[in-house]
This record gives C-alpha cells, sequence and structure tokens, in this order.
C-alpha cells in the first residue's frame, strides 16, 4: 500500500488537542410544509463514525424529501496553527470546510463553515445546510477540514509551510450516514409485477422482538398496475389520499398480524427485551409515542387512519 508523505507541516493529534476544537453532534431534519421535523441518527454496529437516518414518523425518505444538516462548531486556543511550527504562515487565513461524498450518486461537495484568522479570540461557528430531495444516496461521508483560505507572506522561518489556497492541511472529524433502505421506519418499494394488485404489504419476520422493521416489512408499489398514475409524485394525477388510505391499510395488516402472535404481542406491548429498530419496537412506538389505539380493529383503523389525516 503506497503511504502519502506531505511535504510540508499538517494537523496532528498533538496539535489537534492543543486548539481544543469541540463540534455539536450533527443535527438532521427536513422540511415539510414549511416546518422542521427531526431526524435520529442512529448508530450502526457501535460504530462511532456509521450512523442510520431515522424518521421516527416514517415519512422522511431521500427520494422524496431534503436533507438537512446544522453543527456548531468551536476553537479556543488555536494560535498553535500559525508560524514557524504551525501548519501556516502567521498572516495566513486558514479555513474550515465540511467535505461531503456521495459515492452512490457520483457527487461530493465542499461547504465553507468559516475562517481561522490568527487571533486570541475564540471562534465560534455555525453550518446549516439543505441537500435537495434525490441528491444524496447510498453512504455519504462528512469530513471536516482545515485549508489554506487565505495565501500568506511567509517570513524567512515560514518557508517551509504551506501556503497555496485550497491546500487541505488535515481532518478533525468524519461522520458517516447510510440511507437507502434505512431513511425511514416504513420502507415503500417500488416493484413492476404485471397482473398483480396495485400494492401489497411484505411482513416477513419469524422473531419481531429481534429482527429489523426496515428489513422485514414493506410497502410494495406495483409501477405495472393501470392506476400507478395515483400514485406516482412526478405526475398530475398523484393522489395523496390514496397513499395514506394504502399505509394506513398496510400498517393494520402489520400490527394485526403480530397481535396474532400472543408470545410476542405481551413483550412487545411491554417494550422488555425488544432489539433496537426491531418490528416489536417500532409498532411499541406506535403504540406508546403516538398512541395509537389498538385495543380492536376498529379503533385501530380510526386511530391509524386519524393520525395520517393529521401528519401527512
Amino acid at each position: 500500500m503506497a503511504a502519502n508523505i506531505s511535504l510540508f507541516p499538517v494537523l496532528n493529534d498533538e496539535m489537534l488537542g492543543k486548539i481544543r476544537f469541540q463540534a455539536t453532534p450533527y443535527e438532521l431534519y427536513y422540511i415539510r410544509e414549511e416546518q422542521e421535523f427531526v431526524l435520529r441518527a442512529e448508530e450502526i454496529e457501535s460504530s462511532l463514525i456509521m450512523h442510520k437516518v431515522i424518521d421516527e414518523e416514517g415519512i422522511w425518505s431521500p427520494d422524496d424529501y431534503n436533507l438537512c444538516i446544522r453543527r456548531r462548531y468551536s476553537l479556543r486556543t488555536y494560535q498553535c496553527l500559525f508560524g514557524e511550527k504551525g501548519i501556516a504562515c502567521k498572516n495566513a487565513v486558514l479555513g474550515l470546510a465540511l467535505v461531503w461524498t456521495s459515492a452512490d450518486s457520483k457527487q461530493r461537495g465542499v461547504l465553507k463553515i468559516g475562517d481561522i484568522r490568527n487571533s486570541s479570540q475564540d471562534i465560534e461557528l455555525t453550518l446549516n445546510y439543505e441537500f435537495l430531495e434525490a441528491q444524496l444516496r447510498g453512504i455519504v461521508e462528512f469530513t471536516t477540514v482545515i485549508y489554506i483560505k487565505e495565501a500568506g507572506t511567509p517570513s524567512w522561518d515560514e518557508e517551509h509551510l504551506a501556503n497555496e489556497y485550497g491546500c487541505l492541511l488535515g481532518e478533525l472529524d468524519k461522520f458517516i450516514i447510510k440511507l437507502d433502505g434505512t431513511g425511514s421506519v416504513f420502507p415503500i418499494y417500488e416493484i413492476s409485477e404485471p397482473g398483480q394488485p396495485l400494492w401489497y404489504v411484505k411482513c416477513d419476520w419469524e422473531d419481531p422482538t429481534y429482527e429489523q422493521f426496515s428489513e422485514c416489512v414493506s410497502i410494495n408499489i406495483n409501477t405495472a398496475h393501470k392506476n400507478y398514475k395515483y400514485l406516482d409524485k412526478t405526475k398530475r394525477t398523484f393522489d395523496e389520499q390514496l397513499l395514506k388510505e394504502i399505509m394506513a391499510s398496510a400498517l393494520i395488516l402489520i400490527i394485526t398480524k403480530l397481535k396474532e402472535q400472543d408470545n410476542y404481542w405481551d413483550v412487545t406491548t411491554n417494550g422488555d427485551d425488544i432489539q433496537k429498530g426491531s418490528v416489536s419496537e417500532a409498532i411499541y412506538y406506535f403504540i406508546n409515542t403516538l398512541e395509537w389505539d389498538v385495543s380492536t380493529p376498529e379503533a385501530m383503523s380510526i386511530s391509524i387512519r386519524k393520525f395520517f389525516e393529521q401528519r401527512i
């Protein structure tokens, strides 16, 4: 494996400790009807940097809605970055930026966060950015970097320092999200199956207290059906009410199936010993947080439909 060797000083662990760089956790959200709705980033397999994005309401998906990120940054004792023993000339200006890469959508970009000048003042910066719907896919990496924003005038003891605009001088941290298949608590897939119904729901689990909701449950929309035009959001014939009815009916089927499994239903409603992201956890959330009444089929039908009427 080839090694990357810098011809000039770059940010190292010792400097990173000195500058007292701090950043808040990434806030993920999306805009619907001019309101912000929070998305949750959940660690995948105990990873500190890899996360899946979850919408507790089961509405958001990366193809249908935007994805917004917000984060605050602070630096305290960063003067060590400048001068002979630093990484830039005393009168240069460093830049803090977020580099994002979405390999699956074949896109990448740089979001400028702010400037770092050789000063004794504390630096407080905020990043707030909106990615368009369908702009990001699959695994997306966010890397916070420091670079040369404005070249300085090097003194005799600074000739060895990087001094060209855009030169990357180091990474501060990395955050990775996985979108496809995990963006929504309720996955909806489009399939083409001539001769089949407009839609059907898939419930394929053995142990709902352990198996992931996003992997066992889905609504399949049949693009080959003559009435698909009413569910195609790109068409003027799109019928939002029909989509609500389909989602409500599918959830009634899913909850009813789990209710028939007596040995798992009690565990689900108690919320004990259930895996994060599992079928049981999702239904426990619907019942206890969203306050759906599942006591009878009639009550469940009304409760879930009222939810979709109010939220979507």
